[in-house]
């Protein structure tokens, strides 16, 4: 399914238009793969591929989606020619896929998707692509969605093996950029129901992947520019004219155009091949927190033990931790705010409380030896090593709308709540699931005659760290937080790392 283009010179063009490479739970019982082509007799029909043999039909979630899929492109107003091409010929494959960005749909996804790659010179056709189908998250934006599939990709990217496509470049803001998997250039085209495009809009999240090569055959044969303009009339029929994604592509990368959104002139790709963050030196941090070379981390990650991962300014990630485990959170250059929220793997509505870990405390501040609970009043964290001693347990997330209530803001503001929504929607957080964070070296205050509210300057200085010992398996959202007011001004960067025993 191509929105058309990958390479140097393409614009619009086709239509299929939401982190982490984190395993699923080794104790989780193994799902049958969902994996089909369509049957060449009946080709509204899937046949599950399972090695070498295709077997039985697809199970009725998987067929509704299916249908849907091939009624999205068979309408004879869909612009992508070279979709209803894979499609009329039968030269697509198909999976269906938990929530996009899931450890389970990334683990099921790397499979497929490798095979896929493997017996590409099989499928029979002008055009071969891959369709990965996710049963949600079915309520993101388009920032959100972009979020998400660029969390995928990260994740996808981190759990192969393979050298990068040699083709093409595996930087993102490359023009000659292109998604490589199992050593195999793709475009990809993003669909999902919040897309303001038409030819990206569909029921479910959804990544197209279309090998790069093809794209390159039609060029030599000369096919390729009249494949475009086909197009680009179709879209402007569609909707009145081209995808403004689209519409200026030249000397920019085809990252721009996955997500189907128009992004910023200074848009970067939230994606991080790898060797491409080189280690920073060591540097004497001025308290005395371990330090160790870090990399930057990306939405969803799955943390090494003894690696630090730093958290860009006004962003955030989101990970599963195990009983037992110790997390260090560090200010790395001083006075920056990190909020944390946790839930418990495998049933999301226990999760992180404030009111129950105050009423157990009996304070408001808590450090050393205080127990963080969950909503069941159950432990969550226990804190250990706390260099600076005063943390918020009152104040929710700052959010989209608090800026707008508060300050005035369009609604454009980085936030913490979007921070956390978006990586935590990979492990199939809900947005409303998301209460009162746990504001690590923010330094709130309160009147004791009025109860008036008033937030100092963060107290942490560089290299300052808190330790919480998990109690439980959770999933953890942490973020660098976005508000200038609560930082003093300025906005840096937040670390974190797992412990090695």
């Amino acid at each position: 399914m191509s929105d058309f283009h990958p390479g140097h010179d393409a614009a619009n063009s086709c239509a299929p238009e939401p982190t982490g490479s984190s395993a699923p739970d080794a104790d989780a019982p193994e799902r049958p793969a969902r994996f089909y082509r369509p049957d060449p007799n009946h080709p509204e029909r899937l046949l599950r591929i399972a090695g070498d043999d295709d077997v039985d039909q697809a199970d009725l979630t998987a067929t509704a989606m299916h249908g849907a899929f091939r009624a999205f492109v068979l309408d004879p107003h869909y612009p992508c020619v070279g979709a209803r091409s894979a499609v009329h010929n039968n030269s697509y494959r198909l999976g269906v896929y938990d929530a996009l960005g899931s450890p389970a749909a990334t683990a099921a996804l790397a499979r497929d998707l490798a095979s896929f790659t493997r017996d590409i010179d099989q499928i029979d056709g002008p055009f071969a692509t891959f369709v990965a189908l996710f049963t949600g998250p079915q309520d993101l934006d388009e920032q959100a969605f972009e979020r998400a599939l660029w969390s995928q990709l990260q994740a996808l990217h981190e759990a192969d093996a393979a050298p990068w496509d040699s083709s093409v470049s595996s930087d993102p803001d490359d023009p000659h950029f292109s998604f490589s998997y199992a050593g195999t250039a793709h475009f990809i085209v993003g669909l999902h129901p919040g897309s303001a495009r038409l030819s990206r809009q569909f029921p479910w999240p959804a990544l197209v992947f279309n090998p790069h090569a093809q794209f390159e055959r039609l060029r030599e044969t000369g096919k390729y520019e009249r494949m475009q303009a086909v197009v680009r009339d179709k879209e402007r029929a569609l909707q009145g004219d081209i995808n403004p994604a689209l519409d200026d592509f030249g000397g920019d990368s085809e990252a721009r155009q996955y997500s189907g959104r128009q992004v910023e002139p200074d848009w970067h790709a939230p994606f991080h091949p790898r060797g491409s963050e080189a280690e920073d030196e060591p540097q004497a941090p001025t308290s005395g927190c371990p330090y160790h070379a870090r990399v930057t981390a990306t939405h969803v990650v799955e943390p090494r033990p003894g690696v630090r991962y730093r958290i860009p300014k006004q962003s955030g990630v989101a990970f599963q931790i195990a009983r037992g485990q110790l997390l260090r959170i560090i200010d790395p250059e001083g006075r920056q705010v990190c909020d944390l929220y946790s839930l418990t793997r495998g049933e999301l509505r226990e999760h992180l409380s404030s009111g129950r870990s105050i009423d157990y405390a009996d304070k408001l501040y808590l450090t050393t030896g205080d127990v963080l609970y969950s909503n069941r009043e159950r432990p969550m964290w226990t804190i250990g090593r706390d260099d600076v001693g005063r943390h918020d347990l009152v104040l929710t997330p700052c959010s989209p709308e608090m800026y707008r209530r508060l300050r005035g803001d369009d609604g454009t503001h980085p936030s913490c709540y979007e921070n956390l929504r978006g990586p935590l929607a990979a492990f199939g957080v809900e947005a409303d699931s998301i209460g009162s964070t746990f504001n690590i070296f923010m330094d709130v205050r309160f009147d004791p005659t009025t109860g008036k509210m008033t937030i100092a300057p963060p107290p942490s200085a560089a290299g300052d760290c808190i330790e919480l010992r998990a109690e439980m398996d959770m999933i953890v959202g942490l973020t660098a937080c976005s508000s200038e007011v609560t930082n003093a001004g300025s906005l840096k960067p937040i670390d974190f790392e797992l412990v090695a025993e």
